[in-house]
């Protein structure tokens, strides 16, 4: 058997464990039902990988995150390792080709989703494989009490049928106790050896604050003190105009949203992640798999829907262990509109099942069929087909996916866009003499403003009744545009693909789910009571309150969020010790002076020259002669 520490060095290129890491692993390797309960950033993925490449035999992974599992695959392989994933929407033969090369092609890990595991034949070859680790991610969705509940996590315990002997790994970054106590049970763990990290980040200051004009708030600050951001806004148009607006202020910014194209994201990624561009404005679409160790703010511009989301989210800043700040900013308004959006909208049993109909019979799928049948979805036209009201219509497709009927597509919402990319006076010239380009393209210009500045989502059938023309026809025009180099088009006929993941059986396919749809509801309602809760409670620790909801009673005030460092001249105990321990690691590479040394850290100047005068009265720095600051 392989060392673990030789394993991370040669494919992660480490030479040390994270805490907790090792001890888990070793728990692993001695045939323990383990769990890891580890923050976002703590290295969960390498607690299950490592131990599997030290010994014979094949992993299985179990996520919910069809995205995550084929990042994480690509990563392996990448490595040189041989792994793959199996998800919905692959046929059959294609099912039956990937479990032969699991089996017969010394793969080391097979990825699979809950939904697939169902699955008679998934079942009866994952009983022939030689399995040495079962891996549950995002273990807190089998429990009724976790955030993002799935019902088909309830069945996983098949594989410990399948594999007694097997030892089994549940890991999870937000789990509360009770969530904790029933993924236990769940799993059918054997006296688990529980492995916990403190949720506590003593250098992450957690500041809400009520403000009305949150982008002048947040440009200020990245004016005044530089560094690596994160801006979670709304919606898809809101990263665009956010983004657009900091570049014309001078901060570099891209944005980042479901709807980007795959090499148009990892386009953006690599600029944030390289320093290039420092902003990154998103949805929360963005953070899946990010690993940028240096973020110093995250603000948030919107109340999310849960703590849970909102502590890792806020959690992407200060990995490096240095001072970082995440900003919570938000209204009167943003209090009534998380009820609006996560609270008024959830659909009853009784929608949902309409809704299921409606979906079966958009698609023509008989009674009894349609099992792992996979289909292009267009979200407006269907809406439109049967009159729904789409932030409802689009909750419930939610709904169905969470709780494994069907399977929404990565891109589900992502619209055709289009850019032109050469001046106006240029385009019109272009239209001379084209009089069936020219209609399609004129239009354009008068439907969609900003579309020579940044890519814009267009309608395709919008666009039809507007030119009078077919759909094919715009399309077509669309395409000879982007042949002569007068447009960019990323081109989408529909704007999803659903999976289903049961047969038709109308009422009887809800009627199982509907007391966890019932459930969901009453949970939701509370994760935004206890949202709202935090950010209004300003006399108890922003830290503590944070810590204490994932069940650590015993923590210590932080000293530096926005309840124990309100915004003021002078720092509270903990700040002095962080901007000490910044001063002191600075000068160490020169003397500087004041406004230099506040300028290389994120606090505010008056803060940094308080702290300056108690290192001196503590004897620790000294001025020289150009009145600079040096170490003594």
């Amino acid at each position: 058997m392989e060392r673990p520490i030789n394993i991370l060095e040669q494919y992660w290129g480490y030479p040390n464990f994270r805490p907790l890491q090792e001890d888990i692993i070793e728990s692993v390797l001695n045939g323990q039902d383990t769990v890891a309960l580890l923050p976002t950033g703590g290295g969960k993925s390498i607690c299950f990988q490592v131990p599997t490449l030290c010994q014979e035999g094949i992993c299985i992974v179990v996520s919910p995150l069809v995205a995550l599992m084929a990042n994480q695959v690509k990563a392996l392989q990448d490595k040189g390792i041989k792994a793959l994933h199996i998800s919905g929407g692959i046929a059959a033969n294609d099912l039956q080709r990937l479990l032969e090369n699991a089996l017969y092609g010394k793969y080391k890990f097979l990825y699979l989703s809950p939904e697939r595991l169902q699955q008679e034949i998934v079942q009866q070859w994952i009983e022939k494989l030689p399995v040495s680790l079962i891996a549950i991610d995002e273990a807190h969705c089998i429990s009724q009490w976790g955030n993002d509940f799935r019902p088909a996590y309830r069945n996983i315990h098949v594989l410990r049928e399948l594999h007694p002997l097997v030892p089994m790994m549940a890991l999870t970054a937000t789990a509360t106790p009770a969530v904790l106590e029933d993924t236990v049970k769940q799993l059918q763990l054997e006296l688990p050896k529980v492995f916990k990290k403190s949720f506590v980040r003593d250098n992450l200051a957690y500041r809400t604050k009520i403000i009305e004009d949150k982008l002048a708030f947040a440009e200020k600050l990245l004016k005044q003190k530089p560094g690596a951001a994160i801006i979670y806004v709304r919606s898809r148009k809101a990263t665009v105009n956010t983004s657009n607006h900091l570049n014309t202020l001078g901060i570099r910014s891209t944005f980042f949203h479901g709807g980007l194209p795959r090499r148009e994201k990892e386009d953006r990624l690599e600029q944030w992640l390289s320093g290039s561009v420092p902003v990154m404005v998103a949805t929360n679409a963005f953070g899946m798999g990010i690993d940028h160790p240096q973020v110093r703010y995250v603000f948030h511009f919107q109340l999310p829907e849960s703590l849970e989301s909102y502590f890792q989210e806020a959690g992407r800043a200060g990995r490096d262990g240095n001072y970082a700040q995440a900003f919570l900013l938000y209204s009167e308004y943003d209090k009534n509109l998380v009820k609006q959006r996560f609270v008024d909208t959830l659909p009853s049993v009784k929608e949902v099942k309409k809704l299921y109909r409606k979906l079966n019979n958009y698609f023509q799928i008989s009674y009894g069929e349609g099992e792992f049948t996979e289909h292009n979805f267009n979200f407006s036209k269907f809406c439109e087909t049967y009159s729904l009201n789409t932030l409802l219509t689009y909750n419930g497709l939610n709904t169905l996916d969470r709780l494994g009927i069907i399977q929404l597509s990565q891109q589900f919402g992502r619209s055709s866009t289009v850019q032109f990319v050469v001046p106006s006076n240029a385009v019109l010239r272009y239209f001379e003499g084209k009089a069936n380009i020219s209609v399609v393209g004129k239009t354009l210009l008068r439907m969609y403003g900003g579309i020579f500045e940044t890519p814009s989502s267009v309608d395709l059938e919008l666009l039809s009744n507007k030119t009078g023309q077919s759909v094919s026809f715009c399309i077509e025009a669309l395409q000879q545009l982007e042949r002569d180099g007068i447009i960019e088009l990323n081109l989408r006929t529909t704007d999803a693909s659903i999976t289903f993941l049961t047969p038709r059986e109308d009422d009887r396919t809800i009627n199982v789910v509907a007391k966890y749809i019932k459930e969901q509801h009453t949970k939701k309602k509370q994760q935004v009571a206890d949202m709202l809760q935090y950010v209004t409670n300003d006399s108890v620790c922003k830290s503590v309150q944070l810590v204490s909801y994932f069940g650590e009673e015993d923590a210590e005030a932080c000293g530096i969020c926005s309840v124990c460092a309100p915004e003021q001249k002078i720092p509270q105990k903990r700040e002095v010790q962080l901007i000490a321990e910044k001063i002191l690691i600075l000068l160490e590479e020169r003397d500087m002076d004041a406004r230099e040394l506040s300028q290389k850290t994120t606090f505010a100047e008056a803060k940094v020259v308080h702290t300056l005068r108690k290192l001196l009265d503590a004897k620790k720095i000294a001025v020289n002669a150009r009145n600079q600051y040096t170490l003594l």
